[in-house]
């Protein structure tokens, strides 16, 4: 009998004796297509996903790559160089002039199979990921030289896993549109090398005196190995970690067969010469002079901010700049001087309770993530007659925070708000010699407030009836409560936004708006206050005069129209009282105690628990402010006023401005001051009535601010009181109209 055929083979056979076995289980055939169908779905995910970032990086326009932005110049008032933006001052050399031995260090260090991938190196990305995934860290390495070409050029600084995504899909489009040797010449001229060195060619020029061209193997290595963390590995603030990170590219180098082991050995003891930092920003900006050129500064971080505002994109990107600034370098480093000189004195008190610069910077060497935890300056000097910044100060170091303290934190305001509110006040009738209560607030009294609330006054006292030039020299709360409420919340508010610190919407109506329960930035409030000096008239703030491009073409200029915040009026009485603020018996009396004797007004203000200590002051040229405080709100210290804290800063400046040559003349009078008798309860014109119950007083006013009215009030007073008796008539006109301002 024929022997019969075989069946025909299924596919588990093909798997020999595992086939055979997997047939006789069917659940691992299951788990088997299971697997099967779960790896397809993750490679179509995988597929999905490279197409949405393939997308995304398509909207990036690759000729940016070789773009190489040129450098813009910022300049003081002067005419002086303050710094550099879009560019940096850079020299853009060709491949041919960048030593052979700096590009083998480099490729063996960053990217050692940068000739054989395509942007993407994928060994180099599962051995980072199997790192990653140790570390439970998903987005640190196997970031190849185009990718980190592609991060620099598009500024991708976002540490996330999408960030990389994107990087990796740019990569690869840059590899098809240039060649290998293109990348790297783009690459070196592009990087930043620390301590604001950037390209090969600055970097080589600011470390070592020479040029790209002529860099040995030490001094290749040791540029080489500090690409991936400058500042941590300066060679001009960390040399000797710089020299380890050497001699770990010299052996990459070794293991990567570019280099010998005995070239090696010998490199390995070189210690390259390091120019110091002053002598290599000389040579590597062509003879500029570091100490005098603030190229990391608060300054020219606002510039930036304003010209990234003011210009288009395509401008910027072109760069090329003459960019005029409104700054005074003199008094910019006078101010600076101010604020170290006033702070290292605070935190040399005993007891200070905060970490001190000094020691945050012996830690911020180690850890440059760490966030500033020491106390903190602001600072700006605004020119009354137009609204230019002479000097902003927006920190102690904008190494350690470009968080600008000046025009970015909106801090609590306290007192120095309040001239503000007596300026509405005077402008609905009230006068400085007008009574106002100084007793605790009663219930119900704010009519419109729901709620039992009442200040402090910083001294502990309540004095009573005084006159309402009282409450702002001395800066008491409970009168400027019942100042603000004579103002009405609705003009105070609209005072808040037409003087430039909030919009109503941004403001939530409550009687402590009235003595300074409000945040704003301290350059805003410094001019707001300009609109004293300048009988009412307030210019916004500005710091760029014009931008030229190469040409000479005007690019910006402002447009720098003043508009009235106050009547001349009452302008001239908060002038007049602020005035006094500086004298004995005010709250900046120390002003003249320091020695600045020119003309001036001035008002302190100290946040609950001493949290922020201000001082806002002016001459006829120049309104300053300053303000002390922790990042994250805190007490300063003990007793930390801004009479205490801020005033000095504010008297150091100008003087300094005296002596520069900034003129202060006598501050302007009113032109059409009349003497004239007013009731101190009404502030009306004063009745036969007002003078026989001592009500008259003798006040200097601006003519238009003349009450059209007499007060009659005392003279039904009058009859109430000439009752029999002898006894009081306690609801008596003359009690009641007392008791409208709070009176007992």
């Amino acid at each position: 009998m024929p022997r019969q055929k075989p069946a025909p083979a299924g596919p588990w056979s093909l798997l020999g004796p595992l086939a055979r076995w997997g047939s006789r289980h069917p659940w691992l055939q299951g788990l088997l297509a299971v697997a099967g169908f779960t790896i397809g779905v993750l490679l179509l995910a995988g597929v999905a996903l490279f197409l949405n970032y393939d997308r995304k990086a398509a909207l990036f326009d690759l000729r940016q790559v070789a773009r190489m932005p040129q450098e813009s110049t910022v300049y003081d008032i002067q005419g002086r160089e303050l710094g550099y933006l879009h560019g940096d001052g850079r020299t853009v050399v060709p491949l041919e002039q960048v030593a052979p031995n700096f590009q083998r260090a480099l490729v063996a260090r960053e990217d050692s199979r940068f000739y054989g991938h395509s942007g993407i190196d994928v060994w180099g990305l599962l051995r980072a990921t199997m790192r990653n995934l140790k570390d439970r860290d998903a987005v640190q390495g196997a970031s190849t030289l185009t990718m980190q070409l592609a991060r620099n050029t598009f500024d991708l600084r976002e540490k996330s896993f999408q960030r990389k995504l994107l990087e990796m899909a740019i990569a690869r489009r840059i590899e098809k549109a240039y060649t290998k040797d293109e990348i790297l010449y783009l690459y070196v001229n592009r990087i930043y090398f620390g301590t604001g060195l950037n390209g090969i060619e600055q970097a080589a020029r600011g470390y070592f005196g020479k040029s790209a061209a002529t860099l040995d193997l030490a001094e290749s290595a040791m540029i080489a190995g500090i690409i991936r963390a400058p500042n941590r590995f300066s060679p001009y603030r960390h040399y000797d970690a710089a020299l380890n990170e050497m001699r770990t590219t010299i052996d990459r180098m070794v293991d990567e067969g570019v280099l010998d082991e005995e070239l090696a050995k010998t490199a390995k003891l070189e210690e390259p010469r390091v120019l110091s930092q002053d002598e290599g920003f000389r040579i590597a900006h062509q003879g500029r002079d570091h100490s005098r050129v603030l190229q990391e500064s608060y300054l020219v971080e606002v510039v930036k901010q304003e010209v990234d505002r003011l210009l288009t994109e395509e401008q910027r990107d072109a760069g090329g700049f003459e960019i005029y600034t409104t700054f005074d370098l003199d008094l910019q480093k006078a101010a600076e001087t101010a604020v170290e000189k006033r702070l290292e004195e605070i935190e040399g008190e005993p007891n200070y309770p905060h970490p001190t610069l000094s020691a945050f910077r012996s830690r911020f060497e180690n850890h440059p993530e760490l966030e500033p935890d020491y106390l903190q300056a602001a600072v700006s000097v605004i020119d009354n007659r137009s609204g230019a910044v002479r000097a902003l100060v927006g920190g102690r170091d904008v190494t350690h925070s470009r968080f600008n303290r000046a025009t970015q934190a909106h801090r609590q305001l306290g007192s120095v708000f309040k001239p503000l509110v007596y300026a509405t006040a005077f402008e609905t009738g009230l006068f400085p010699g007008t009574y106002v209560s100084d007793d605790p607030i009663r219930p119900g009294e704010i009519r419109w407030f729901r709620g039992q609330w009442s200040p402090d006054n910083a001294d502990g006292q309540f004095l009573g009836s005084q006159p309402v030039s009282k409450g702002l020299i001395e800066s008491r709360n409970t009168m400027s409560v019942r100042v603000g409420e004579r103002a009405g919340i609705d003009a105070v508010l609209a005072m808040i936004e037409h003087a430039g610190l909030a919009t109503k919407a941004e403001i939530q109506p409550n009687p402590q708006l009235y003595i300074g329960n409000l945040g704003a930035t301290l350059n805003s409030l410094v001019s707001a206050y300009s609109a004293f000096p300048n009988d009412g008239y307030r210019y916004k703030s500005f710091f760029i005069e014009r931008i030229e491009s190469r040409d000479h073409e005007i690019l910006f200029e402002p447009d720098q129209a003043g508009y009235r915040v106050v009547s001349p009026g009452a302008a001239w009485l908060v002038r007049s009282i602020m005035q006094e603020t500086l004298e004995p018996g005010g709250t900046g009396a120390s002003v003249r105690k320091l020695g600045f004797k020119a003309p001036a007004g001035g008002k302190t203000g100290t946040t609950n628990n001493y949290r922020d200590a201000w001082f806002l002051g002016y001459t006829s040229r120049l309104t300053a402010g300053v303000w002390v405080g922790m990042d994250q709100p805190e007490k300063i210290v003990d007793r930390g006023y801004g009479g205490r804290l801020s005033l000095p800063i504010w008297t150091d400046i100008m003087l300094a401005a005296e002596d520069l040559g900034y003129d202060f003349e006598k501050l302007p009078e009113a032109d059409d001051l009349i003497k004239v008798e007013l009731c101190r309860y009404s502030g009306k014109l004063a009745g036969d009535a007002c003078r026989k119950f001592g009500g008259l007083y003798e006040e200097t006013i601006p003519q238009p601010m003349l009450p059209r009215s007499i007060c009659e009030d005392h003279t039904r007073v009058t009859l109430d009181r000439g009752q029999e008796n002898g006894d009081s008539q306690k609801g008596g006109l003359f009690d009641r109209v007392r008791g409208w301002f709070g009176g007992k």
